[in-house]
């Protein structure tokens, strides 16, 4: 194209073309701009006035996106044969164009073009001008509107030949549009009937974005519908919208795609709040549906193909549908931000049909997204009449099934019930033996020389007997396989002269012979749970003696592959094929008819094979009908270090620790300082007494802030700290004792003494852990770790001393049943749990375990809201409770001093008292009758003994009376019967305070 400047006097000059060299060629990059100013003089109408007009005028470079106005001016000279042209302004949305035609001198000839006006040409802006061959003509071009949405091209062509081009154009523009409208409308219309919002978002995504495009090309105007120009870029936020919503729908993002869902969740709220914006202003408007736009559908592309990648056939529609509107969409917002140059082309009419195959596209997604679904649902249907049939088999063959157990269901049922009727009774039948051994050291049967060591068996395995039972009447712990199994050096040769002891003297007391066979070499320890395993060797002896009538009862210990192997062999029924595979069963003997017959809960063997997994091993039997039965039990074995190795029964005794000739000590810790905080002052006072008695200097306090307050002007070497206290509690404090600096070790006191909460007091901070009610040898091992030890103290807690503090605790213990009461009133679980756990943690110290017990079981209730459980159970607790301390006309601390320590013991042996000893004393009132003095003695000393045990005040005198009379042989009625009657008071009062048996109730 040749460019000749045509110059005007005092202008700097106006560019001017050959109109045959303009072919495609735009020339807006050619001509020079001016600006145009609110109060800028009218345009001239005469070209010679034009010159100097354009002199005032300051020169423009670019158009701004918020508004401009603006002009051109170029010549144009006609060296062709043609003499209608049309010059056409586009690539920018502009509100006005004034195209003005300067011709030699005559006036100016104008015509109107734009968004707002009706163009001579539908959907284009332009006008036709006549220029005859030869001649030249000034055109101007100007500019005007709120909003220029990309920089604006001009092109000079022949008038027919573009004429053309438009009306194709045209086509194309309603074609797109109606096929956007058809295809939103139908959408609309389909979620009408079927209300899925994937319906809804493509068809209101749709329609945004046809009317959007509708508003560019000015077609509202032209089907004089009013002004579409608010709504240019709202529409296209609309549609952006709603878009997000489709791929979320379409896409199942929420679940396939969280961070994607994300994404286009954020997309969706921006658009939403960037509505008034646009609606404001065209130009903010603008901005935002470019950044939105392209937001929507590069994450719309990426989770298209991420989708297509997983194999979700619908996706890849989807993905070419975005690539279809995003290509040339893309390329318009970057030419309206002003990232790339305006090109040559109709970029508005490209969008417009990338947009409408991007419906196209989406709506075949769709149609094959149902396909799939009615594939599945065709898949479904026809195998739906096959399923039935499965499952109509199967449920013949489960009914069948169940017709076939049915039986054994209802064995099953009636074996829990007797169990649970039954199971106080038959759990703590091997008691037997234990309390016939007490007898005879109280009744004088067993040799003083051996009562010591008899005494600590009886101890050993009482206890043991009794942890069993908690383990074995905790059903549901069992069955969860939350069993906690220790690993701890352990004698074996201890062990097995427990099981020697007790379960011998029962094998002999039936007739049956009983021997231990040790096959040598033998480890003296190793690491195992000892609790857990005389639990098994408890369980399988006495199931053997319970079955075998007459022979004897066996056990052997031998190293068998790097595995403990412990038998126990008996001569009894013997057990058959059939009833093997049900042996270690639950609930389950190897015969109905053994429960009705031997009695027993079925849980033994279950419960042994159980505990010896946990061991590490298992439980294998050998059994032939009528011939005896042979149970193995294998173990893990671990060989404690530097542990000797038995060869011979002389080792055994040389190996292991006699305790019962082993005078109890205490360390000396002369020169060391204790700070002890509980708020208990009864546990206080033990705790205290103990450690005093090992020359400790104790500092007491009863809650955290004392200790912060004694920490201020005292050092100790250890510190003992109770978890729950008033005020502040032992964690706070130890928060604070190890923000200021201060490492002394600090060892937690609390009734909470599962693992993990053991964990969670290290984690804390504490260094070590004791669990209430204080154990006195782990109370010394602990304290061994921390303080420095003088030497040995042959002492120990002296019984006064220990009957203070249990009277002290006693009254206490009223007060704290008291305050629980009342905190039930309130319906305050938060105290009730408190209160509970007070008692919990201090009761056993005193004696009253059973209370402690029982009020564990309260605290759990109360921890977990568990009202019902605690209107049921709490009454009967607490007339338990309170019956533990106040029983009429007993000295309650005596009696627990005399038996063990230990309430529960108290009360069956006062139980026991009310069932054997009437009787003996009504024996004694008949002698009496019969004047056969001789014979009153004697069951006078049959009761006797057992009413002084149990510590009943005003009838230990009374029998004390009656002895003297009895020897003296006299028989007065007058002198007897103050003493009988004092007696005959004292068991009606003691029967109608333990009627009925509260023991079996709660």
């Amino acid at each position: 194209m040749t460019v000749t400047p045509l110059s005007f006097a005092g202008d700097g000059g106006v560019v001017r073309f050959n109109l045959s060299e303009f072919g495609q060629q735009d020339i807006s990059q050619q001509v020079p701009y001016f600006k145009l100013k609110q109060n800028q003089l009218p345009i001239p109408l005469l070209r010679a006035d034009l010159a100097k007009w354009l002199t005032r005028l300051p020169p423009h470079h670019q158009a701004n996106t918020f508004g401009d106005a603006f002009l051109t001016v170029f010549d144009v000279y006609n060296d062709t044969e043609q003499t209608e042209w049309f010059v056409y302004p586009y690539g920018s949305v502009i509100e006005n164009i004034e195209i003005i035609s300067f011709d030699g001198g005559r006036y100016a000839t104008k015509v109107q073009s734009g968004h707002d006006v009706i163009n001579q040409q539908d959907f284009h802006y332009g006008a036709k001008i006549d220029i005859k061959p030869g001649q030249s003509k000034t055109l101007m071009l100007v500019f005007q509107s709120d909003y220029f949405f990309a920089p604006t091209k001009i092109l000079l062509q022949p008038y027919k030949t573009l004429v053309k081009k438009f009306n194709i154009e045209k086509v194309l523009i309603l074609l797109c549009l109606g096929i956007c409208l058809a295809l939103g409308v139908f959408n609309l219309f389909i979620f009408w009937v079927v209300r899925q919002a994937l319906y809804l978002h493509y068809a209101l995504a749709t329609l945004a974005f046809t009317f959007g495009w509708a508003s560019v090309f000015g077609l509202p105007e032209f089907m004089a519908l009013g002004s579409s120009t608010i709504l240019l870029m709202p529409s296209y936020i609309l549609g952006t919208l709603f878009s997000c919503y489709f791929y979320m729908c379409f896409l199942k993002t929420a679940s396939q795609a969280p961070r994607i869902n994300l994404g286009l969740k954020i997309t969706a709220f921006a658009a939403l709040f960037s509505l008034p914006l646009a609606l404001y202003s065209q130009g903010f408007g603008l901005y935002l549906a470019s950044i939105l736009t392209s937001a929507a559908l590069f994450i719309g592309l990426y989770a298209g193909i991420s989708a297509w990648r997983q194999g979700y056939i619908p996706a890849r529609y989807f993905t070419l549908a975005l690539l279809a509107v995003l290509l040339p969409n893309s390329v318009g917002n970057l030419m309206n931000l002003g990232i790339l140059p305006g090109y040559n082309i109709n970029i508005y009419l490209l969008g417009l049909v990338g947009n409408s195959l991007d419906s196209l596209l989406l709506a075949f997604a769709i149609a094959v997204q149902v396909r799939l679904l009615n594939e599945q649902n065709i898949e479904l249907t026809s195998s739906l009449e096959q399923k039935v049939n499965e499952r109509t088999d199967e449920l013949t063959q489960a009914n069948l099934q169940l017709e076939q157990t049915n039986s054994e269901l209802l064995e099953a049922n009636l074996t829990k019930n007797r169990f649970l009727a039954s199971m106080s009774h038959e759990i703590r039948t091997p008691l037997t033996s234990i309390i016939g051994y007490a007898d005879g050291i109280l009744m004088g049967d067993i040799d003083k020389s051996e009562q010591e060591r008899v005494t600590r068996i009886i101890a050993e395995n009482g206890s043991h007997l009794l942890t069993v039972i908690s383990d074995i009447l905790d059903i549901s712990k069992i069955e969860a396989n939350k069993l906690e199994f220790e690993d701890i050096p352990t004698p074996l040769f201890a062990i097995l002269a427990q099981i020697e002891s007790v379960v011998g003297k029962r094998a002999r007391d039936k007739g049956l012979a009983f021997h231990l066979d040790y096959q040598y070499p033998l480890p003296a320890q190793i690491y195992t749970d000892p609790t857990r395993l005389r639990q098994i060797l408890f369980n399988l002896t006495n199931n053997a003696i319970k079955f075998t009538e007459q022979g004897f009862i066996g056990l052997s210990v031998a190293i068998d592959n790097g595995k403990l192997c412990i038998k126990v062999k008996d001569s009894g029924e013997g057990i058959s094929a059939t009833q093997l595979t049900q042996l270690f069963q639950p609930f389950t003997q190897a015969d109905s008819s053994i429960n009705r017959r031997k009695g027993g809960t079925g849980l033994g063997l279950s419960i042994s094979q159980r505990l010896a997994r946990g061991l590490g091993g298992d439980i294998q039997v050998e059994s032939t009908p009528r011939k005896g039965s042979a149970f193995v039990m294998r173990i893990q074995l671990r060989v404690v270090e530097n542990s000797p190795w038995i060869n011979s029964v002389s080792e055994i005794w040389q190996s292991t620790p006699t305790r019962t000739i082993k005078p109890v000590s205490l360390p000396d810790f002369s020169g060391n300082r204790v700070l002890l905080a509980d708020d208990h002052p009864s546990n206080r006072e033990l705790i205290a007494i103990l450690l005093k008695r090992m020359n400790i200097v104790v500092t007491e306090v009863e809650n955290g802030q004392q200790v912060l307050d004694t920490l201020f002007y005292q050092q100790f070497d250890l510190m003992l700290l109770d978890i729950h206290m008033p005020h502040m509690d032992g964690t706070e404090a130890l928060k604070h004792i190890r923000a200021s600096g201060n490492h002394t070790p600090v060892i937690a006191l609390t009734a909470n003494n599962m693992k993990h909460e053991v964990q969670h007091y290290l984690r804390l901070g504490f260094s070590d852990h004791l669990a209430k009610p204080i154990s006195r040898h782990h109370f010394v091992a602990k304290l061994s770790k921390y303080l420095t030890k003088r030497g040995g103290l042959e002492t120990h807690l002296h019984q006064q001393d220990m009957l203070v503090l249990i009277k002290d605790y006693q009254q206490e213990l009223l007060l704290q049943l008291q305050k629980i009461e009342g905190a039930w009133q309130q319906k305050d679980l938060t105290l009730i749990s408190d209160i509970a756990h007070r008692i919990r943690g201090s009761a056993s110290s005193f004696g009253f375990d059973l209370v402690s017990e029982k009020f564990a079981d309260i605290e759990r209730s109360a921890l977990q809201d568990d009202e019902m459980a605690i209107a049921y159970t709490l009454p009967k607790v607490l007339q338990l409770s309170r019956l533990c301390a106040d029983l009429p006309q007993v000295d309650i601390p005596q009696g627990i001093i005399n038996h063990h320590n230990s309430i529960e013991q108290l009360l069956f042996a006062l139980y026991e008292l009310l069932n054997l000893a009437q009787q003996s004393f009504h024996d004694m009132l008949d002698a009496l009758a019969d004047n056969t003095v001789n014979s009153a003695l004697i069951h006078l000393q049959e009761f006797q003994p057992r009413i002084k045990h149990c510590a009943l005040l005003g009838a230990v005198e009374a029998c004390k009376q009656l002895e003297i009379l009895f020897v003296q042989g006299d028989c007065n009625p007058y002198l007897t019967a103050p003493h009988i009657q004092q007696i005959k008071m004292h068991f009606t009062q003691l029967e109608q305070a333990l009627t009925p048996n509260i023991l079996l109730d709660v």
